[in-house]
């Protein structure tokens, strides 16, 4: 078995050991990344390079400091975060995130402040500035502007999704193996509630969008699902609207058990139809195209429809107690098993079609608040060793690093500063800001900057300064 090579890594794990393996790597990284401190003496020995860092692209509001050192590893001595109370409404609610941002940023900043060694300002300040909630974006951009005005330093306006997709250059760094790793090209498999892509990136501003979602993002298909196959006691007694973590562990309730088994049939979809008389379908399972099953896309509406049919037929017949708890269960493990296996074969796609065109893929970064999934992890890493990418590394960055977090902007926005980039103080939030610089072949894409951003340097505000 070869070693991972940083606490958040998944390699080529047995399923003896799988799940005690993720829980000790996961508890390393969040002592030894959280609240560290640098003493006065440290801090006077060689200079430092200080970022403040702002997120508040959804219902997270964070705020983190994160220091680079001319030699030795970063720190991250704060990172704080306060997620906004939207129970009441079963999920995500614009008006109430805003409020929580205005509620909550100004006392992390303050708290934050504390950590500033010396007391010395930021080097710079570094803000999530899209794709996002323009309302709550806006609230966090607009405060990054004032500190930055006050203190007189650089702003940086960073992308969410390219934030995501360096996670594992944090990670890294914070573990004390360079500043550079892993090396471009790698890839990313970027999951979320809003958001399902496989990336490429080439470079640190060029990064090509390989694969996308047609109808409704992964983790909000999971979340729907969890709402109506989670029974509705399991549901009110939880304090949040992490429904992926809800179903996750209501389907798991005893851990990952690691029978997981990768076959060229499907074995799990017969035993479950002849148990109970139902099978998920497959997700864009159609004709060959290209020497693959289906197209370089994700769709997970269909999965989605068909549980909420399985469930009204059952409803109509039996009410409310349509299933018993084992056969809840049954389905919840499955619907996740169908979404990740779909995501599993449009990355072994994606590494095939690379592959032919001579570029090895060494990373494969999984972020995003799906990621801290342990069953997805396990089926990602046995779906691609079946299928002969067993040297290929699966990056999953610890849970605190997969949502939504300002160390991860804080990091972007470091590493586009040193690459000599940054904003000028009248930027405004994107809603949508895509990774991928637009095609100035297509003509039918409507170029409304505020709404529709395209490429890391595609967009206005972006000042050069001169690097050393």
């Amino acid at each position: 078995m070869r070693a991972a090579r940083f606490p958040g890594t998944v390699a080529r794990f047995t399923s003896s050991h799988f799940r005690s393996q993720i829980k000790s790597r996961e508890a390393t990284l969040t002592t030894g990344f959280r609240n560290q401190r640098i003493s006065q003496h440290q801090y006077r020995s060689q200079r430092w390079f200080t970022v403040l860092g702002v997120e508040s692209s959804c219902d997270d509001s964070s705020v983190a400091i994160l220091q680079i050192p001319d030699f030795g590893k970063p720190t991250l001595p704060f990172h704080g975060k306060i997620t906004a109370d939207t129970t009441k409404f079963l999920g995500i609610n614009p008006i109430t995130a805003f409020q929580s941002h205005r509620r909550s940023l100004a006392p992390l900043i303050q708290d934050a402040i504390k950590h500033l060694p010396d007391g010395r300002k930021p080097n710079i300040v570094a803000v999530t500035r899209g794709p996002g909630m323009v309302s709550s974006l806006d609230v966090g951009l607009e405060t990054a502007k004032g500190l930055a005005l006050a203190w007189d330093v650089p702003l940086v306006g960073v992308n969410h999704m390219q934030a995501h997709a360096l996670t594992v250059r944090l990670c890294r760094a914070l573990e004390g193996n360079g500043l550079d790793n892993p090396q471009y090209p790698f890839l990313s498999l970027l999951v979320s509630g809003g958001h399902t892509m496989i990336v490429v990136s080439w470079s640190l501003t060029d990064h090509e969008v390989l694969a996308e979602t047609i109808d409704t993002a992964v983790g909000d298909c999971i979340d729907k699902v969890a709402r109506v196959v989670v029974p509705e006691e399991v549901v009110k007694s939880k304090k949040d609207t992490n429904y992926g973590k809800m179903l996750e562990e209501f389907a798991f309730s005893g851990g990952i058990d690691s029978k997981y088994e990768v076959s060229k049939t499907d074995l799990i979809g017969d035993r479950l139809q002849e148990r109970y008389g139902w099978r998920l379908p497959v997700s864009l399972g159609g004709a060959k195209k290209g020497g693959h099953r289906g197209l370089m896309k994700f769709s997970f509406a269909g999965l989605r429809s068909s549980v909420d049919r399985l469930v009204d037929t059952r409803r109509k017949m039996k009410g409310d107690d349509w299933a018993e708890v084992d056969e809840r269960k049954a389905l919840s493990r499955d619907v996740m098993r169908r979404c990740w296996e779909h995501l599993a074969s449009r990355v072994i796609m994606t590494l095939e079609s690379l592959r032919g065109k001579d570029v090895d893929i060494e990373t494969i970064v999984v972020s995003g608040g799906v990621a801290s999934n342990a069953f997805l992890r396990e089926v990602l890493r046995k779906q691609l060793d079946f299928n002969s990418f067993d040297k290929v590394d699966l990056a999953f960055p610890p849970i605190e690093f997969c949502t939504d977090n300002a160390a991860m902007i804080a990091w972007t926005g470091y590493e586009m500063y040193q690459a000599g980039y940054e904003s000028t103080l009248d930027i405004a939030p994107f809603r949508k800001w895509s990774l991928q610089p637009l095609d100035e072949a297509i003509h039918d894409v409507e170029k409304d900057w505020e709404e529709n951003a395209f490429g890391i340097l595609g967009v206005s505000g972006w000042k050069r300064r001169t690097v050393d």
